[in-house]
């Protein structure tokens, strides 16, 4: 439903109570009472049949006896009225229902039944439903206090959604406490229907909200949830506070355990991956949410820190570490004209170390000195009043040299109360955001600069390192066919080199051996020294059982092993094990882990790190969600200490690159079968010049016992969070007299190729498509362009093959509108191109797509001089449904 009538509930003009009364101990009277007494300007009617009148106002025995047309209905009855009460609010034509029931799960006997009837009664009817469970909402901005919170804290630019009812009511008596302002308070409740992701689209084209902060306690559906916090994260900041960060509350969270990735973990790669940033403490949000709306983002980690306290700047320090924040180092440039101004001091450093009574000129010099300086990203200025300083003249000149440099962060902390009130107030009108601790400063600082760094992720343009990567997926297929067939879960050593073969990913040579004399054969044949290991469903760690082997050195040696290994298999009780032989590896390496998990709410994550025996004790890995490209497979991997050890030698440079190719392949066979539960690569061993598998596990979900059934033809296949490159979706067609043409959806790859085909546009031709004057686009406006979120937007692409490389003729997208049933479509042309049926191509196939991903309506808008496109609308079946001075808007029935 997305943000179907989300406008009705929180911008309502005319408001029921159902369950208003004048018991004042009861949710009803206090609902009722905040939102009559609080300056709200619309109508607010009181429902209850057992009195005539509510606080002076007259009730209604049902909703439906009201004559005017009702937005909200807020019900405060008990559970067991409550599908009678929305069933009537059904019949109304109610909009939207807010169900203000505390403790639903406890108070109800089966509330998981009465939850599926409301959710059955409220798509029914067609209204939407906040809670139960839910304390309701607050949107200071019209008085409006649809809340059983007492008093509307200030107007402000920030959306504050909470899932826990009890937690809200600290969380807005705190922020009122500390006159922090919010454009919506939402308490989410219960989430039957509305829940974070639907919140989040409707705050996200909200323009009295800047950023969104979210304190989430689980979400349900990891798709949705992703899908629209990569649609405004770019835009708005989206905030995070998620509860169950460690094994204890997590399980009193979720209840769910024994992932090795670990829910929290995963948490924090779907929220680096949607562009959001995640915050420890509280009270971090609303400092970072005040900093975003004053500074710019840092681009580095590199703070200049400059105080009058030495003990002030220790603590500083050890919190920017701590946080993994560099502190700058300070060019020869700077020093020098520090060292011209502070001829007294000895030794100039960063932190620079001011004088006690340093007066205002010294901060100044101090200031625009470091915000000048190129090594740094950000300055913490800390000032300690003393028997001879200014606060408040030597807050003047922060702003007035943080004004010179406004393209850098400039964070205060001035330390104390009474005798910095003033400059604080001034540092906080001028747009510099000052904290009471060094400490808070800092996280400020550092959670800027994740932000920015997960955004850059988001604009990062990949190489294409698999131009001609086709995985023999039949094959692969048939592999785990056979498995479900045989009826078991666990593929066999064999089956899983195969299977990673066919997707290109290397393994080491292996044989299974069936005898000792073939074993010594096979090991005479590739040389000594040689590896014999256990093959076998019993057991997931060859090596701790004893089933491994290594470094046999002769014939004696083999048969020995091979002995042993067949007795472990006579004492595992598996018929079924086999004895494998391989190469020994003798030139050094490392050894490194791959695999995949499958998470309850993000569906398979990719995990990354060091591997070997230490793998767990170790504990060095990053998760990544599939679908994988170049860019996002280099950033899981410098997230590892193991990769920035490598990086430090020239001679593994080709072979990072190369593993790069090797998660990107990997992350293709994750996606193209959610058969698979969990697979270990462990390890990856890489030497200077090669990488390979030398052991590797794969277990299937336990619903292939009862058949495979292939996942061709899902748009996006539900075990992602993340829809991959749709690649179904590409068609054929040549031109009258020229190549033939591919039509392929767009992807991140292509920025180049599209800035080129924009490039070589004439003004006329970008004018008709972009209705305004383009000039070159920037970097970040094509990756915006080319990198879509294919549950959101579709675009194409018609591409022909020049010389040996790609050129992109022309492009056509289609837009999901917030309801998802209607979508906007354009297309373009290059010049040359033009006249030759490429724009008639790709705009039928695009409604070919959208009927198939359930698009009911297509739009057009169109510019009166694109006489050309407007024919082709006709012809295409589009009718005027609006018009201005300029553009005509056309749609379609699909």
């Amino acid at each position: 439903m997305s943000v179907k009538n989300l406008e009705y509930i929180f911008n309502p003009r005319r408001i029921a109570v159902i369950g208003a009364c004048e018991d004042k101990s009861s949710i009803g009277y206090h609902i009722f009472k905040n939102l009559l007494g609080q300056g709200f300007k619309g109508s607010v009617y009181p429902v209850n049949p057992r009195v005539e009148a509510v606080q002076g106002v007259e009730a209604y025995p049902k909703i439906t006896n009201i004559q005017r047309e009702i937005d909200l209905a807020i019900v405060a009855v008990t559970p067991q009225e409550i599908p009678e009460r929305l069933e009537e609010c059904g019949l109304k034509g109610v909009k939207g229902v807010i169900i203000l029931c505390f403790d639903f799960k406890k108070r109800v006997e089966n509330s998981h039944a009465l939850e599926t009837k409301i959710g059955q009664i409220s798509q029914k009817h067609g209204f939407r439903v906040l809670g139960p469970d839910s304390l309701g909402f607050i949107k200071p901005g019209i008085n409006l206090n649809a809340s059983l919170f007492p008093q509307i804290p200030q107007k402000g630019n920030i959306a504050l959604i909470v899932q826990s009812t009890t937690l809200s009511i600290a969380l807005l008596d705190w922020a009122a406490g500390k006159n922090i302002g919010f454009s919506y308070f939402i308490s989410l409740g219960t989430k039957i229907d509305i829940k974070f992701a639907d919140l989040i689209d409707f705050l996200g084209v909200d323009p009295e909200t800047r950023a969104i902060v979210l304190y989430l306690e689980s979400i349900k559906n990891g798709r949705k949830f992703m899908t629209s916090v990569r649609s405004f994260s770019s835009s708005k900041p989206i905030m995070i506070i998620k509860s169950g960060k460690y094994d204890v509350s997590a399980h009193v969270a979720l209840s769910h355990s024994g992932y090795m990735t670990g829910e929290d973990k995963v948490y924090d790669a779907a929220i680096e991956r949607a562009g959001a940033i995640r915050v420890d403490e509280t009270l971090d949000l609303f400092y970072l949410a005040e900093s975003l709306s004053k500074q710019r983002r840092p681009k580095g980690n590199r703070l200049a820190i400059i105080t009058n306290s030495g003990g002030a700047a220790i603590i500083a320090i050890d919190t920017l570490l701590k946080q993994e924040g560099n502190l700058a180092t300070l060019s020869k440039e700077t020093i020098e004209t520090l060292q011209a101004h502070f001829t007294l001091m000895k030794l100039i450093q960063n932190p620079v170390d001011l004088f006690i009574e340093a007066s205002p000129q010294d901060y100044e010099v101090a200031v625009k000195s470091c915000l000048k300086d190129k090594a740094v990203d950000g300055v913490l200025v800390i000032h300690t009043p003393s028997y001879a300083s200014r606060p408040r003249d030597i807050a003047e000149t922060v702003v007035s040299a943080a004004k010179a440099y406004s393209y850098k962060p400039v964070f205060t902390a001035w330390m104390g109360e009474e005798q910095v009130t003033a400059a604080r107030e001034y540092l906080n009108d001028n747009g510099i955001p000052t904290f009471i601790s060094t400490e808070q400063a800092i996280r400020s600082f550092m959670y800027m600069y994740r932000y920015d760094y997960n955004l850059r992720l988001l604009l990062e343009t990949p190489e294409a390192i698999l131009k001609d990567f086709e995985p023999d997926e039949y094959r692969a297929e048939e592999i785990i066919r056979k498995v479900s067939e045989d009826k078991r879960l666990f593929l066999n050593f064999n089956e899983v080199k195969d299977l990673l073969l066919h997707y290109g990913i290397p393994v080491i040579p292996t044989k299974v051996v069936q005898t000792d004399d073939e074993a010594v054969e096979i090991a005479d044949f590739i040389g000594y020294p040689v590896v014999l290991k256990i093959d076998s469903q019993k057991i997931l760690s060859k090596s701790e059982t004893g089933g491994v082997f290594l470094n046999l050195k002769d014939q004696n040696a083999v048969r020995e092993a091979f002995k042993q290994l067949k007795e472990l298999a006579v004492f595992l009780k598996d018929p079924t094990a086999q004895v494998i032989i391989q190469p020994m590896v003798i030139k050094q390496g490392y050894e490194l882990a791959i695999g995949a998990r499958k998470d309850p709410t993000f569906g398979s994550v990719i995990v990354f790190g060091t591997g070997g025996k230490l793998l767990e004790v170790v504990d060095d890995y990053s998760i990544g969600l599939p679908p994988l490209n170049q860019a996002l497979a280099r950033r899981m991997m410098s997230e590892t200490k193991i990769y920035k050890h490598l990086i430090q030698y020239k001679a593994f440079e080709n072979i990072l690159k190369y593993l790069e190719e090797v998660l990107v392949r990997f992350s293709h066979l994750i996606i193209h079968f959610p058969h698979i539960k969990e697979i270990d690569i462990n390890p990856f061993y890489i030497t200077e010049d090669e990488g390979f598998i030398l052991d590797a596990g794969v277990l299937l979900e336990a619903d292939v016992l009862e058949g495979f059934v292939p996942i061709k033809g899902d748009f996006c296949p539900p075990h992602l969070s993340i829809c991959p490159y749709p690649d179904q979706y590409i068609d054929i067609f040549k031109l009258k007299d020229g190549p033939g043409v591919i039509i392929r959806p767009i992807r991140p790859e292509d920025e180049p190729l599209m800035e080129e085909l924009l490039r070589g546009s004439s003004e006329q031709t970008l004018m008709l498509r972009f209705f305004r004057k383009i000039s070159d686009m920037s970097h970040e406006q094509l990756v915006r362009y080319c990198n879509i979120d294919y549950d959101r937007e579709m675009a194409f692409v018609a591409v022909i093959l020049n010389v040996d490389r790609e050129q992109i003729i022309g492009e056509a997208r289609i837009s999901k509108l917030p309801d998802q049933e209607n979508a906007e479509m354009a297309v373009v042309v290059g010049d040359q191109w033009q006249g030759q049926g490429i724009g008639k191509a790709l705009l039928l196939h695009c409604l070919k797509i959208a009927k198939e991903i359930g698009i009911k309506k297509m739009w057009m808008e169109i510019l009166k001089a694109n006489t050309r496109m407007l024919y082709r609308a006709e012809k295409l079946g589009f009718q005027k449904a609006s018009f201005d001075e300029d553009s005509l808007r056309v749609s379609l029935d699909l």
